[in-house]
């Protein structure tokens, strides 16, 4: 499963279905498989509920309804769209709840920094441009560098301190923090989100792509595209 949901949320990011905040670039591609899914089809819910996420409810309740649902169909991860931040202050308390977080320029570069998580743990770290690194900065000592194998805990002390270093302070002008892990609990700033989305398995080689749009923190409506393996 894990591949066809990287793959399904690669396609997404591609074909520009992210949306994006005020003033802030697109959301980065995460680095993942190549897409392979074929869409079979698309419906759309404006009014009721799908899968116990209603139309109209608050962010909270739809993340509680989310987290049920993924108990059932084994859903592990959501992508929560374009939820940026501009002060490093923002992501105190935050990273252990999240498995993918960026951080770069405003302008957006090749050398900003993905750190993805796994176990509580950092588990990869990338630069946009598609390289692999094991650790950040490269040639910085262990208390000013995320290194992999470090604790999700950890890694905001360390880049306070690698941010009030100086050399690389410009690295954290824009702040994303984007698949969240369901086990954890909500995260308040989540409901400033355009957008939420995850994959769910239907049957043998069929998958739903499921998108939650939200206006001023509820629920506009549900997207669902259906695809085939």
């Amino acid at each position: 499963m894990k591949n066809i949901t990287a793959a399904i949320l690669l396609f997404l990011v591609l074909t520009g279905s992210s949306c994006q905040l005020d003033n802030l670039q697109p959301d980065p591609i995460i680095i993942v498989d190549p897409p392979f899914a074929t869409l079979i089809g698309k419906d759309s819910i404006t009014s009721g509920n799908y899968l116990g996420i209603g139309i109209n409810e608050e962010a909270q309740k739809i993340y509680s309804a989310t987290q049920s649902l993924g108990q059932t169909d084994s859903i592990t991860h959501i992508n929560i769209v374009s939820n940026f931040s501009v002060n490093l202050a923002d992501l105190q308390g935050r990273i252990p709840l999240y498995d993918y977080i960026v951080f770069d320029e405003a302008k957006g570069t090749d050398s900003g920094v993905q750190l993805s998580f796994e176990s509580g743990k950092v588990k990869s770290i990338y630069l946009n441009s598609g390289k692999s690194i094991k650790q950040w900065p490269s040639n910085s000592t262990v208390e000013l560098s995320v290194r992999i194998g470090d604790r999700a805990t950890d890694v905001y002390p360390k880049l306070v301190k690698i941010r009030n270093n100086g050399t690389y302070a410009h690295k954290f002008e824009r702040l994303l923090l984007a698949t969240k892990t369901l086990s954890t609990p909500y995260d308040v700033l989540m409901a400033r989100s355009p957008q939420w989305y995850f994959v769910r398995r239907t049957g043998a080689g069929l998958w739903e792509l499921i998108k939650i749009h939200f206006k001023d923190g509820k629920v506009l409506y549900i997207e669902v595209d259906k695809y085939r393996n």
